[in-house]
């Protein structure tokens, strides 16, 4: 199980998914762990069963699924209750990213794209961590082109880490302003070098013969 694992996080509007849109056509498996949290939310699963039982049956929708909207009523007005669903969904997530590395060659790349990846234990399943960041104005207008009011965007901004603090906690930096084609050099170029540490951690691992 020597595939390499990047975290991939930033900014609200940064462009998390653009830049990994780009590492899958240079070859790496990509998994979204927003999407991978919705599955596990889904009739049928532990997680659903798991979060009916502490959250009660007024989370489902008629269609007896769980609504987001309901659920984020509760979670987002108590920060333990907030806890508490990530208790649940966060072991089921590390175990989806766990289960999709053991499939993979030795030297293959798996990009894990999460928004709260440096709250959570998706962290410690990685072996470096990208973040992605752009300029303030930048991230407004991506945020109001997804229909979100001004005055929400500055909030939603105001109200996560900063670009310093995603700079911080980063390995490896992505700027991704208005040139998209600069951004894709950036990532092509850090890209190539997680290859090469993947191939490295690949010859170190028991039976590579190495």
């Amino acid at each position: 199980m020597t595939a390499y694992v990047i975290g991939l996080t930033g900014q609200m509007g940064a462009g998390k998914t653009t830049v990994a849109q780009m590492l899958r056509e240079l070859g790496a498996k990509v998994l979204d762990a927003d999407a991978i949290v919705h599955q596990e939310q889904s009739r049928g699963t532990v997680g659903y069963s798991a979060i009916v039982q502490r959250f009660g049956t007024g989370v489902l929708g008629e269609d007896r699924e769980i609504d987001r909207a309901k659920l984020a009523e509760q979670v987002f007005a108590d920060p333990r209750k907030l806890a508490e669903l990530e208790r649940i969904l966060h072991p089921r997530v590390v175990a989806r990213v766990l289960e999709a590395r053991s499939m993979l060659p030795d030297g293959g790349i798996l990009v894990i794209e999460a928004i709260k990846l440096l709250e959570s234990a998706l962290r410690s399943a990685c072996d470096e961590v990208w973040v992605v960041v752009a300029p303030h104005d930048v991230l407004l207008e991506r945020l109001r082109g997804r229909g979100v009011p001004a005055a929400e965007a500055e909030a939603r901004l105001r109200h996560q880490r900063s670009e310093a603090d995603f700079r911080a906690n980063g390995n490896v930096v992505i700027e991704n302003g208005a040139d998209r084609e600069a951004t894709r050099q950036r990532a092509r170029s850090a890209y190539e070098t997680a290859r090469a540490k993947a191939s490295a951690k690949a010859s170190r691992a028991p039976g590579s013969g190495t």
